[in-house]
């Protein structure tokens, strides 16, 4: 068997990992648009501790604990200022998605995986599927087109809200979400730490309030000052730093109704992205990973084990789609509950947790035979 990976992200290199470890006598390359050291993004919020929880990429490393993994059980919401501390019900952990991008790809290649970076094969729309038995596409949301049949063409919808991915060396100790208003407008934040010295801050505000602010006219570290002035009580001094690339945008959910065309597979966020408040994206990347390798291990052929794929993985990213777009709504809407008492806003934000869809047992099923080891 021969495959090609397109994508070098925490999608693509668990699966390459995973399927090497099962069928090591298959051969298997990766190609990445981007250089080596470009590797956009803070920190990212995993489940469990590594090697408990199959969910978490860092169990499939050899040390994990390099990577300053932190361990976080504790929720703090600020309202009107007030905080109101909370448990998360499980534990998180979080991590440097650089560093755990890097970590990955060192495993691949310890197994001895190929990865070409700033690979030429993706400046073309045409992909080599003579020379492979199965192309997987996981190149994140913001994928060529031109890498997609007419049946793999995404749908794609743009959140209300924008937002921005900054990283601060004020640490937080818990999940942070804080509803901060500025005047006539109102600003979230979503903060956690995830090493020893930085921490993920994620800003989401309406268009009108970018608009009234001015952000969309400001340089980068302009509009790092901006926001750090309207959150300086959270962030103590501190201020944002912006990665090129993590400008201010709409969140773009990307889906399919199918996993699968011909030889080409979809996986991690090419195949589904969901919004950053429920935490799942890295998580999900990895459950169906597994259940591509596990379906190649175990299924009589591509095609068929491309059918079982698909049965399993895309009712798993649809129920996920759906959590993500309920908690994406209640944050779009914050602006008609800021009224509320800091009691009922506690309330209402748990009631969207509450509300989301029931996982049926038969998709249960799925997860708990993705995670199975």
């Amino acid at each position: 068997m021969k495959i090609l990976v397109i994508g070098a992200g925490p999608a693509g290199l668990v699966f390459a990992s995973q399927l090497k470890q099962a069928r090591p006598q298959w051969a298997i390359d990766i190609v990445e648009k981007n250089d080596e050291q470009e590797v956009l993004g803070w920190g990212v919020v995993l489940p469990g501790k590594p090697g408990q929880h199959p969910a978490n990429p860092l169990s499939y490393l050899d040390a994990p604990e390099r990577l300053n993994p932190q361990f976080l059980e504790d929720f703090k919401l600020v309202h009107h200022n007030e905080p109101s501390l909370m448990s998360t019900g499980v534990l998180l952990c979080g991590v440097e998605r650089r560093g755990l991008v890097h970590a990955l790809r060192d495993k691949c290649r310890s197994q001895g995986i190929a990865i070409r970076f700033e690979s030429p094969l993706l400046e073309h729309g045409e992909l080599p599927l003579d020379d492979y038995d199965l192309v997987v596409l996981a190149n994140g949301v913001n994928h060529k087109t031109a890498h997609f049949t007419e049946a793999l063409a995404p749908q794609v919808d743009y959140g209300r809200n924008k937002y921005i991915w900054y990283g601060t060396r004020q640490l937080f100790d818990q999940m942070n979400l804080v509803f901060r208003t500025h005047g006539k407008d109102i600003f979230i934040a979503h903060a956690y730490k995830y090493s020893d010295t930085m921490s993920t801050f994620v800003v989401e505000c309406s268009e009108e309030t970018y608009a009234r602010a001015r952000l969309g006219e400001m340089s980068e570290e302009a509009s790092a000052e901006y926001v750090a002035k309207v959150f300086q009580a959270e962030l103590g001094g501190h201020g944002l730093v912006s990665q090129p690339g993590l400008g201010w945008r709409n969140f773009m959910t990307l889906s399919h109704d199918r996993c699968h065309d011909g030889k080409l597979v979809l996986l991690g966020d090419a195949l589904q992205s969901g919004h950053f408040s429920i935490g799942h994206g890295t998580t999900m990347a990895v459950v169906v990973a597994q259940l591509l390798v596990k379906a190649l291990c175990t299924e009589d052929g591509v095609p068929a084990a491309l059918r079982s794929f698909e049965a399993r993985a895309l009712p798993l990213v649809q129920l996920f789609r759906g959590h993500a777009d309920n908690s994406r709504v209640w944050f779009e809407t914050v602006d008609e509950r800021m009224h509320l008492s800091s009691a009922e806003f506690v309330q209402s934000f748990d009631a969207r947790r509450k509300s989301l869809p029931p996982m049926p047992e038969a998709l249960a099923q799925n997860l708990r035979y993705a995670l199975q080891r």
